[in-house]
């Protein structure tokens, strides 16, 4: 875990490069910041699906159902991983006696490197799905497994979305 303040500056410093305005979860600013994070997400997941999207209907074209099967089944975790960032809720304050506790130091430096270490995998897959087109632009008999390798990133990207809202369970504005 991270030690130290000068050690959670870089994580926030990406993010800041990704995101304009992001500036860790300060006070008064928490749930916009975690709306922006999964703006972020959905955007970014946005691009994937499209990416394949454009190679699904490539690969209907050509009769290539083993790549329209792949493509289908890595868009429909997309639309999965979507739906769990625009359903999920935000660190929003609760009442007196909920019993839930106040956000710590120690807290947010575990969200903020979750956010930068979740964009970074969203970005992957992006980087996944731009060689999975470029595959099938050159005939690649890899398109398949670079597909499939897409869907297994996003489906990784699911699971570590849902730790981030074990993060944000119990937390208050």
């Amino acid at each position: 875990m991270i030690g130290t303040p000068a050690d959670i500056l870089k994580y926030t410093r990406a993010v800041q490069i990704l995101l304009s305005g992001y500036g860790g979860y300060k006070k008064g600013k928490r749930v916009e910041t975690d709306k922006q994070i999964r703006d972020e997400i959905v955007r970014t997941s946005i691009r994937v699906r499209q990416h394949m999207q454009n190679i699904h209907d490539r690969s209907v074209d050509d009769d290539n159902l083993q790549i329209v099967r792949n493509a289908r089944s890595c868009m429909q975790e997309i639309d999965a991983l979507i739906e769990d960032v625009d359903k999920s809720s935000s660190g929003t304050q609760h009442a007196f006696f909920s019993g839930q506790r106040t956000v710590s130091n120690k807290d947010l430096k575990a969200l903020i490197v979750h956010d930068h270490e979740m964009i970074e995998m969203v970005t992957n897959a992006v980087n996944l799905s731009n060689d999975s087109e470029r595959a099938q632009q050159q005939g690649s008999e890899e398109l398949a497994a670079t597909v499939q390798r897409c869907q297994q990133m996003i489906s990784s990207c699911r699971g570590f979305y849902s730790e981030r809202l074990t993060l944000l369970n119990g937390l208050k504005n």
